[in-house]
């Protein structure tokens, strides 16, 4: 088993269990290094790190963010986790985490190294919270897009009929365009037969679930700004996790998460073939 490994689990006793057996595999994301990073004391680093240090062979280190969101999206779904992994900071991270050991003990060289990383996370982590909280900002935007009678539906959590779902689906495609469009290397969506493998739609799926989440619980008003956020985090994480063989989190809503993109994914799978794209983003 592969499974992405949430921050929240990386203390786990779960974690250590799960790892007994060894052809089970911790799956790690650049943002659970960041927040690890984050924490700033190398004494606390350490303790975050333990497990995964005792396993390295078991660990599988993913590229940046960056770089998965600007992968050329594929057809087919065969290699798909191969193209996410990074071979250098995966045969690295023994190293990684004997380097966060030896800036613990007093390494004054490699102390200033970690704390230069510890910076940098914390200044990537800054900067992607600013787009997050403009997300968040929106969601009462998104609440105008159906009718009171919609709203209804989703908020009582009642059976979502055909035309709603067509509604839903249809948001979600613009979200996924705007991801597209301000991604750093600037790139097109692809064609609709390869949409459901591209990261950036699959996170445009885990976000708008989250803003479901929000309409269904009452509007993003009752919720606040960080709270948003940190479940947009989760989206970023159950992204990643479609393409293995699940998320290990200690947060039940970030495994509902999970799940729900993935009974999504698995029918825009069949269904989005019908979906007239250029149509959409012109509306």
């Amino acid at each position: 088993m592969r499974k992405v490994v949430d921050t929240n689990f990386l203390k786990s006793e779960q974690l250590q269990e799960y790892l007994g057996d060894l052809a089970n595999f911790a799956v790690v994301p650049d943002f659970a290094v960041m927040e690890t990073l984050e924490l700033h004391d190398r004494a606390s680093i350490s303790h975050q790190l333990k497990i995964l240090a005792e396993r390295p062979k078991q660990v599988i280190a993913l590229k940046p963010t960056r770089a998965i969101g600007g992968l050329r999206s594929r057809p087919r779904s065969r290699g798909l986790q191969k193209r996410l992994i990074c071979k250098e900071q995966t045969a690295d991270f023994k190293t990684f985490c004997d380097k966060v050991e030896e800036a613990k003990s007093g390494n004054d060289t490699v102390r200033r190294q970690l704390e230069e990383r510890c910076d940098g996370a914390t200044a990537d982590l800054d900067q992607i919270a600013k787009g997050l909280d403009t997300y968040a900002a929106n969601l009462a935007e998104h609440a105008k897009n159906y009718t009171d009678a919609e709203l209804k539906v989703l908020r009582k959590g009642e059976p979502i009929p055909p035309e709603l779902f067509s509604k839903i689906t249809g948001q979600i495609l613009k979200l996924a365009i705007v991801l597209f469009a301000v991604h750093p290397y600037g790139k097109r969506p692809p064609a609709l037969k390869q949409l459901p493998n591209a990261f950036l739609f699959r996170y445009a799926v885990a976000g708008y679930v989250v803003a479901l989440r929000c309409i269904k619980e009452g509007g993003p008003g009752g919720a606040s700004a960080e709270k948003i956020r940190n479940h947009l985090v989760d989206a970023m994480f159950a992204a990643y996790a479609s393409y293995f063989d699940g998320v290990l989190s200690n947060d039940e809503k970030a495994n509902e998460l999970y799940e729900t993109t993935c009974d999504l994914l698995k029918v825009y799978h069949h269904e989005i073939q019908s979906v007239d794209l250029k149509t959409l983003a012109a509306e």
